[in-house]
C-alpha cells in the first residue's frame, strides 16, 4: 500500500473536496480511495492516479498506551508521489502487531481504555499529519470487542477536533450483516458516523486463509447485505464500499494470500481453468486439491456499478500493490481473467 516535484495546491484542494463532501444539488461523482502499503513501489500511485480521488497510505500504528509510531521515510515517499499527481493522501493508523503478525486487540485497548491515553494518541497523530503535510487520517483498528467501543468513538472524536481544518477523517469497519454483528466488533455506528467524514466498509475478507473452507473474498450478496445493515444507522452518502484487489489460495498443506497476478499464475500452474462466478463477482479455480478465489479489475468494475446503484460515496480498494490497476469509473467491464 510510494519523487517529489512541484504539485498544485489547487488540484489537491479540488480532489480533497470531492473526497470529503457531497453535493445536495446533484449526485456527486464516485470517490475512489486507493490504499497503498508504504513498502510498495511509488509508481503504482502514478499508474492508478487517473482512477483515484485520494490515496490512503498504510501507515502507522498504535505503539503503546497513548503512543503512535511516527511516519517513516517510506510513508513520506508515498505522500510525495500522491501530491506529485495532484492527489490528497491520508495516513492510515492501525493496531497491527509484528509480534503476532495480526491486528492486536490488547494493543488497541491499552489506548482505548483511557480517556487520557486516547487523547494523547489523537494529539500525536494530528501533529504528525500537520507536520508532514498529510491531508487527513484513516482509522483502521481491527479485531476489537465491545469493551473498545466507547474508546474508539472517543478516539475518532478527538481526532476530529485535533486535525487541521479541511483534513479528512475516515474510519474503517469490518463488515457485518446485522447490527449486533457491528456491535460485537466494538463499533458504535452512530457515534463514529458523527465524527467521521466517511465510513470505509471493509466488504472483503468474508472468507480467507484463517478458515479451512474456501469461499469468495467479497461476494456481492454479502456486500449488499452489509451495506444495507450499515445504512440503518449511517447514510449511504457517507459510506465507502470496500473492494478486494487480491486473492487467496486454500492448498492441501497451506492457506495463503495472493496477488492477483500470482493467483492467475498459480491457476495456470495447477491446470485449473479460471471460472467467473457471476453471483459473487469474482474468479475461482480448482485443481490438485487447491481452491483459489480472487477479485480483479472485472470485480472492481462491478463494484463501481454497485456503488452507483447503492448511492454510496464511493469505493475503497485494497490495494494498489496486490492487484490490477483500478479501472476508471467510465471503463467498460472486463470480460476475461487477465
Amino acid at each position: 500500500m510510494h519523487f517529489l516535484r512541484p504539485f498544485s495546491v489547487l488540484a489537491i484542494g479540488v480532489a480533497l473536496t470531492a473526497f470529503a463532501a457531497t453535493s445536495s444539488a446533484a449526485p456527486a461523482p464516485l470517490a475512489v480511495l486507493g490504499f497503498q502499503s508504504d513498502g510498495s513501489p511509488t509508481r503504482l500511485i502514478g499508474d492508478n492516479a487517473k482512477a483515484m480521488t485520494v490515496v490512503g497510505v498504510d501507515g502507522v500504528d498504535l505503539s503503546g498506551p497513548g503512543t503512535v509510531s511516527g511516519p517513516t521515510a517510506a510513508d513520506g515517499r508515498q505522500l510525495a508521489a500522491a501530491h506529485a499527481h495532484g492527489l490528497p493522501a491520508v495516513l492510515l493508523v492501525g493496531n497491527w502487531s509484528d509480534a503476532i503478525d495480526d491486528f492486536s486487540e490488547p494493543l488497541a485497548h491499552e489506548t482505548l481504555r483511557s480517556t487520557k491515553k486516547t487523547d494523547a494518541a489523537a494529539t500525536a497523530l494530528a501533529k504528525a499529519v500537520a507536520d508532514g503535510g498529510w491531508n487527513g487520517v484513516s482509522v483502521d483498528l481491527e479485531s476489537l470487542t465491545p469493551r473498545d467501543a466507547a474508546g474508539l468513538t472517543r478516539f475518532v472524536s478527538d481526532l476530529h477536533a485535533d486535525l487541521p481544518g479541511g483534513d479528512s477523517l475516515t474510519v474503517c469497519l469490518t463488515a457485518a450483516t446485522t447490527l449486533g454483528g457491528y456491535a460485537a466488533m466494538g463499533y458504535d455506528l452512530a457515534g463514529l458516523a458523527a465524527s467521521a467524514d466517511q465510513i470505509v466498509l471493509m466488504t472483503y475478507d468474508d472468507h480467507g486463509p484463517w478458515e479451512k473452507t474456501p469461499g469468495p473474498i467479497g461476494p456481492l450478496p454479502w456486500q449488499r447485505a452489509s451495506v444495507a445493515t450499515l445504512e440503518k444507522t449511517v447514510p449511504a452518502a457517507q459510506i465507502f464500499l470496500g473492494v478486494a484487489n487480491y486473492g487467496y489460495a486454500w492448498r492441501p498443506h497451506s492457506r495463503v494470500a495472493l496477488s492477483v497476478a500470482h493467483a492467475r499464475v498459480l491457476a495456470a500452474h495447477l491446470h485449473a481453468p479460471a471460472r467467473w462466478s457471476a453471483k459473487d463477482g469474482e474468479w475461482t479455480a480448482k485443481g490438485h486439491g487447491s481452491t483459489l478465489w480472487w477479485s480483479d479489475k472485472r470485480s472492481m468494475n462491478l463494484r463501481l456499478a454497485l456503488a452507483r446503484k447503492l448511492g454510496v460515496h464511493g469505493i475503497a480498494v485494497w490495494s494498489l500493490g496486490t492487484g490490477d490497476r483500478i479501472p476508471r469509473a467510465t471503463s467498460p467491464p472486463a470480460s476475461r481473467a487477465s
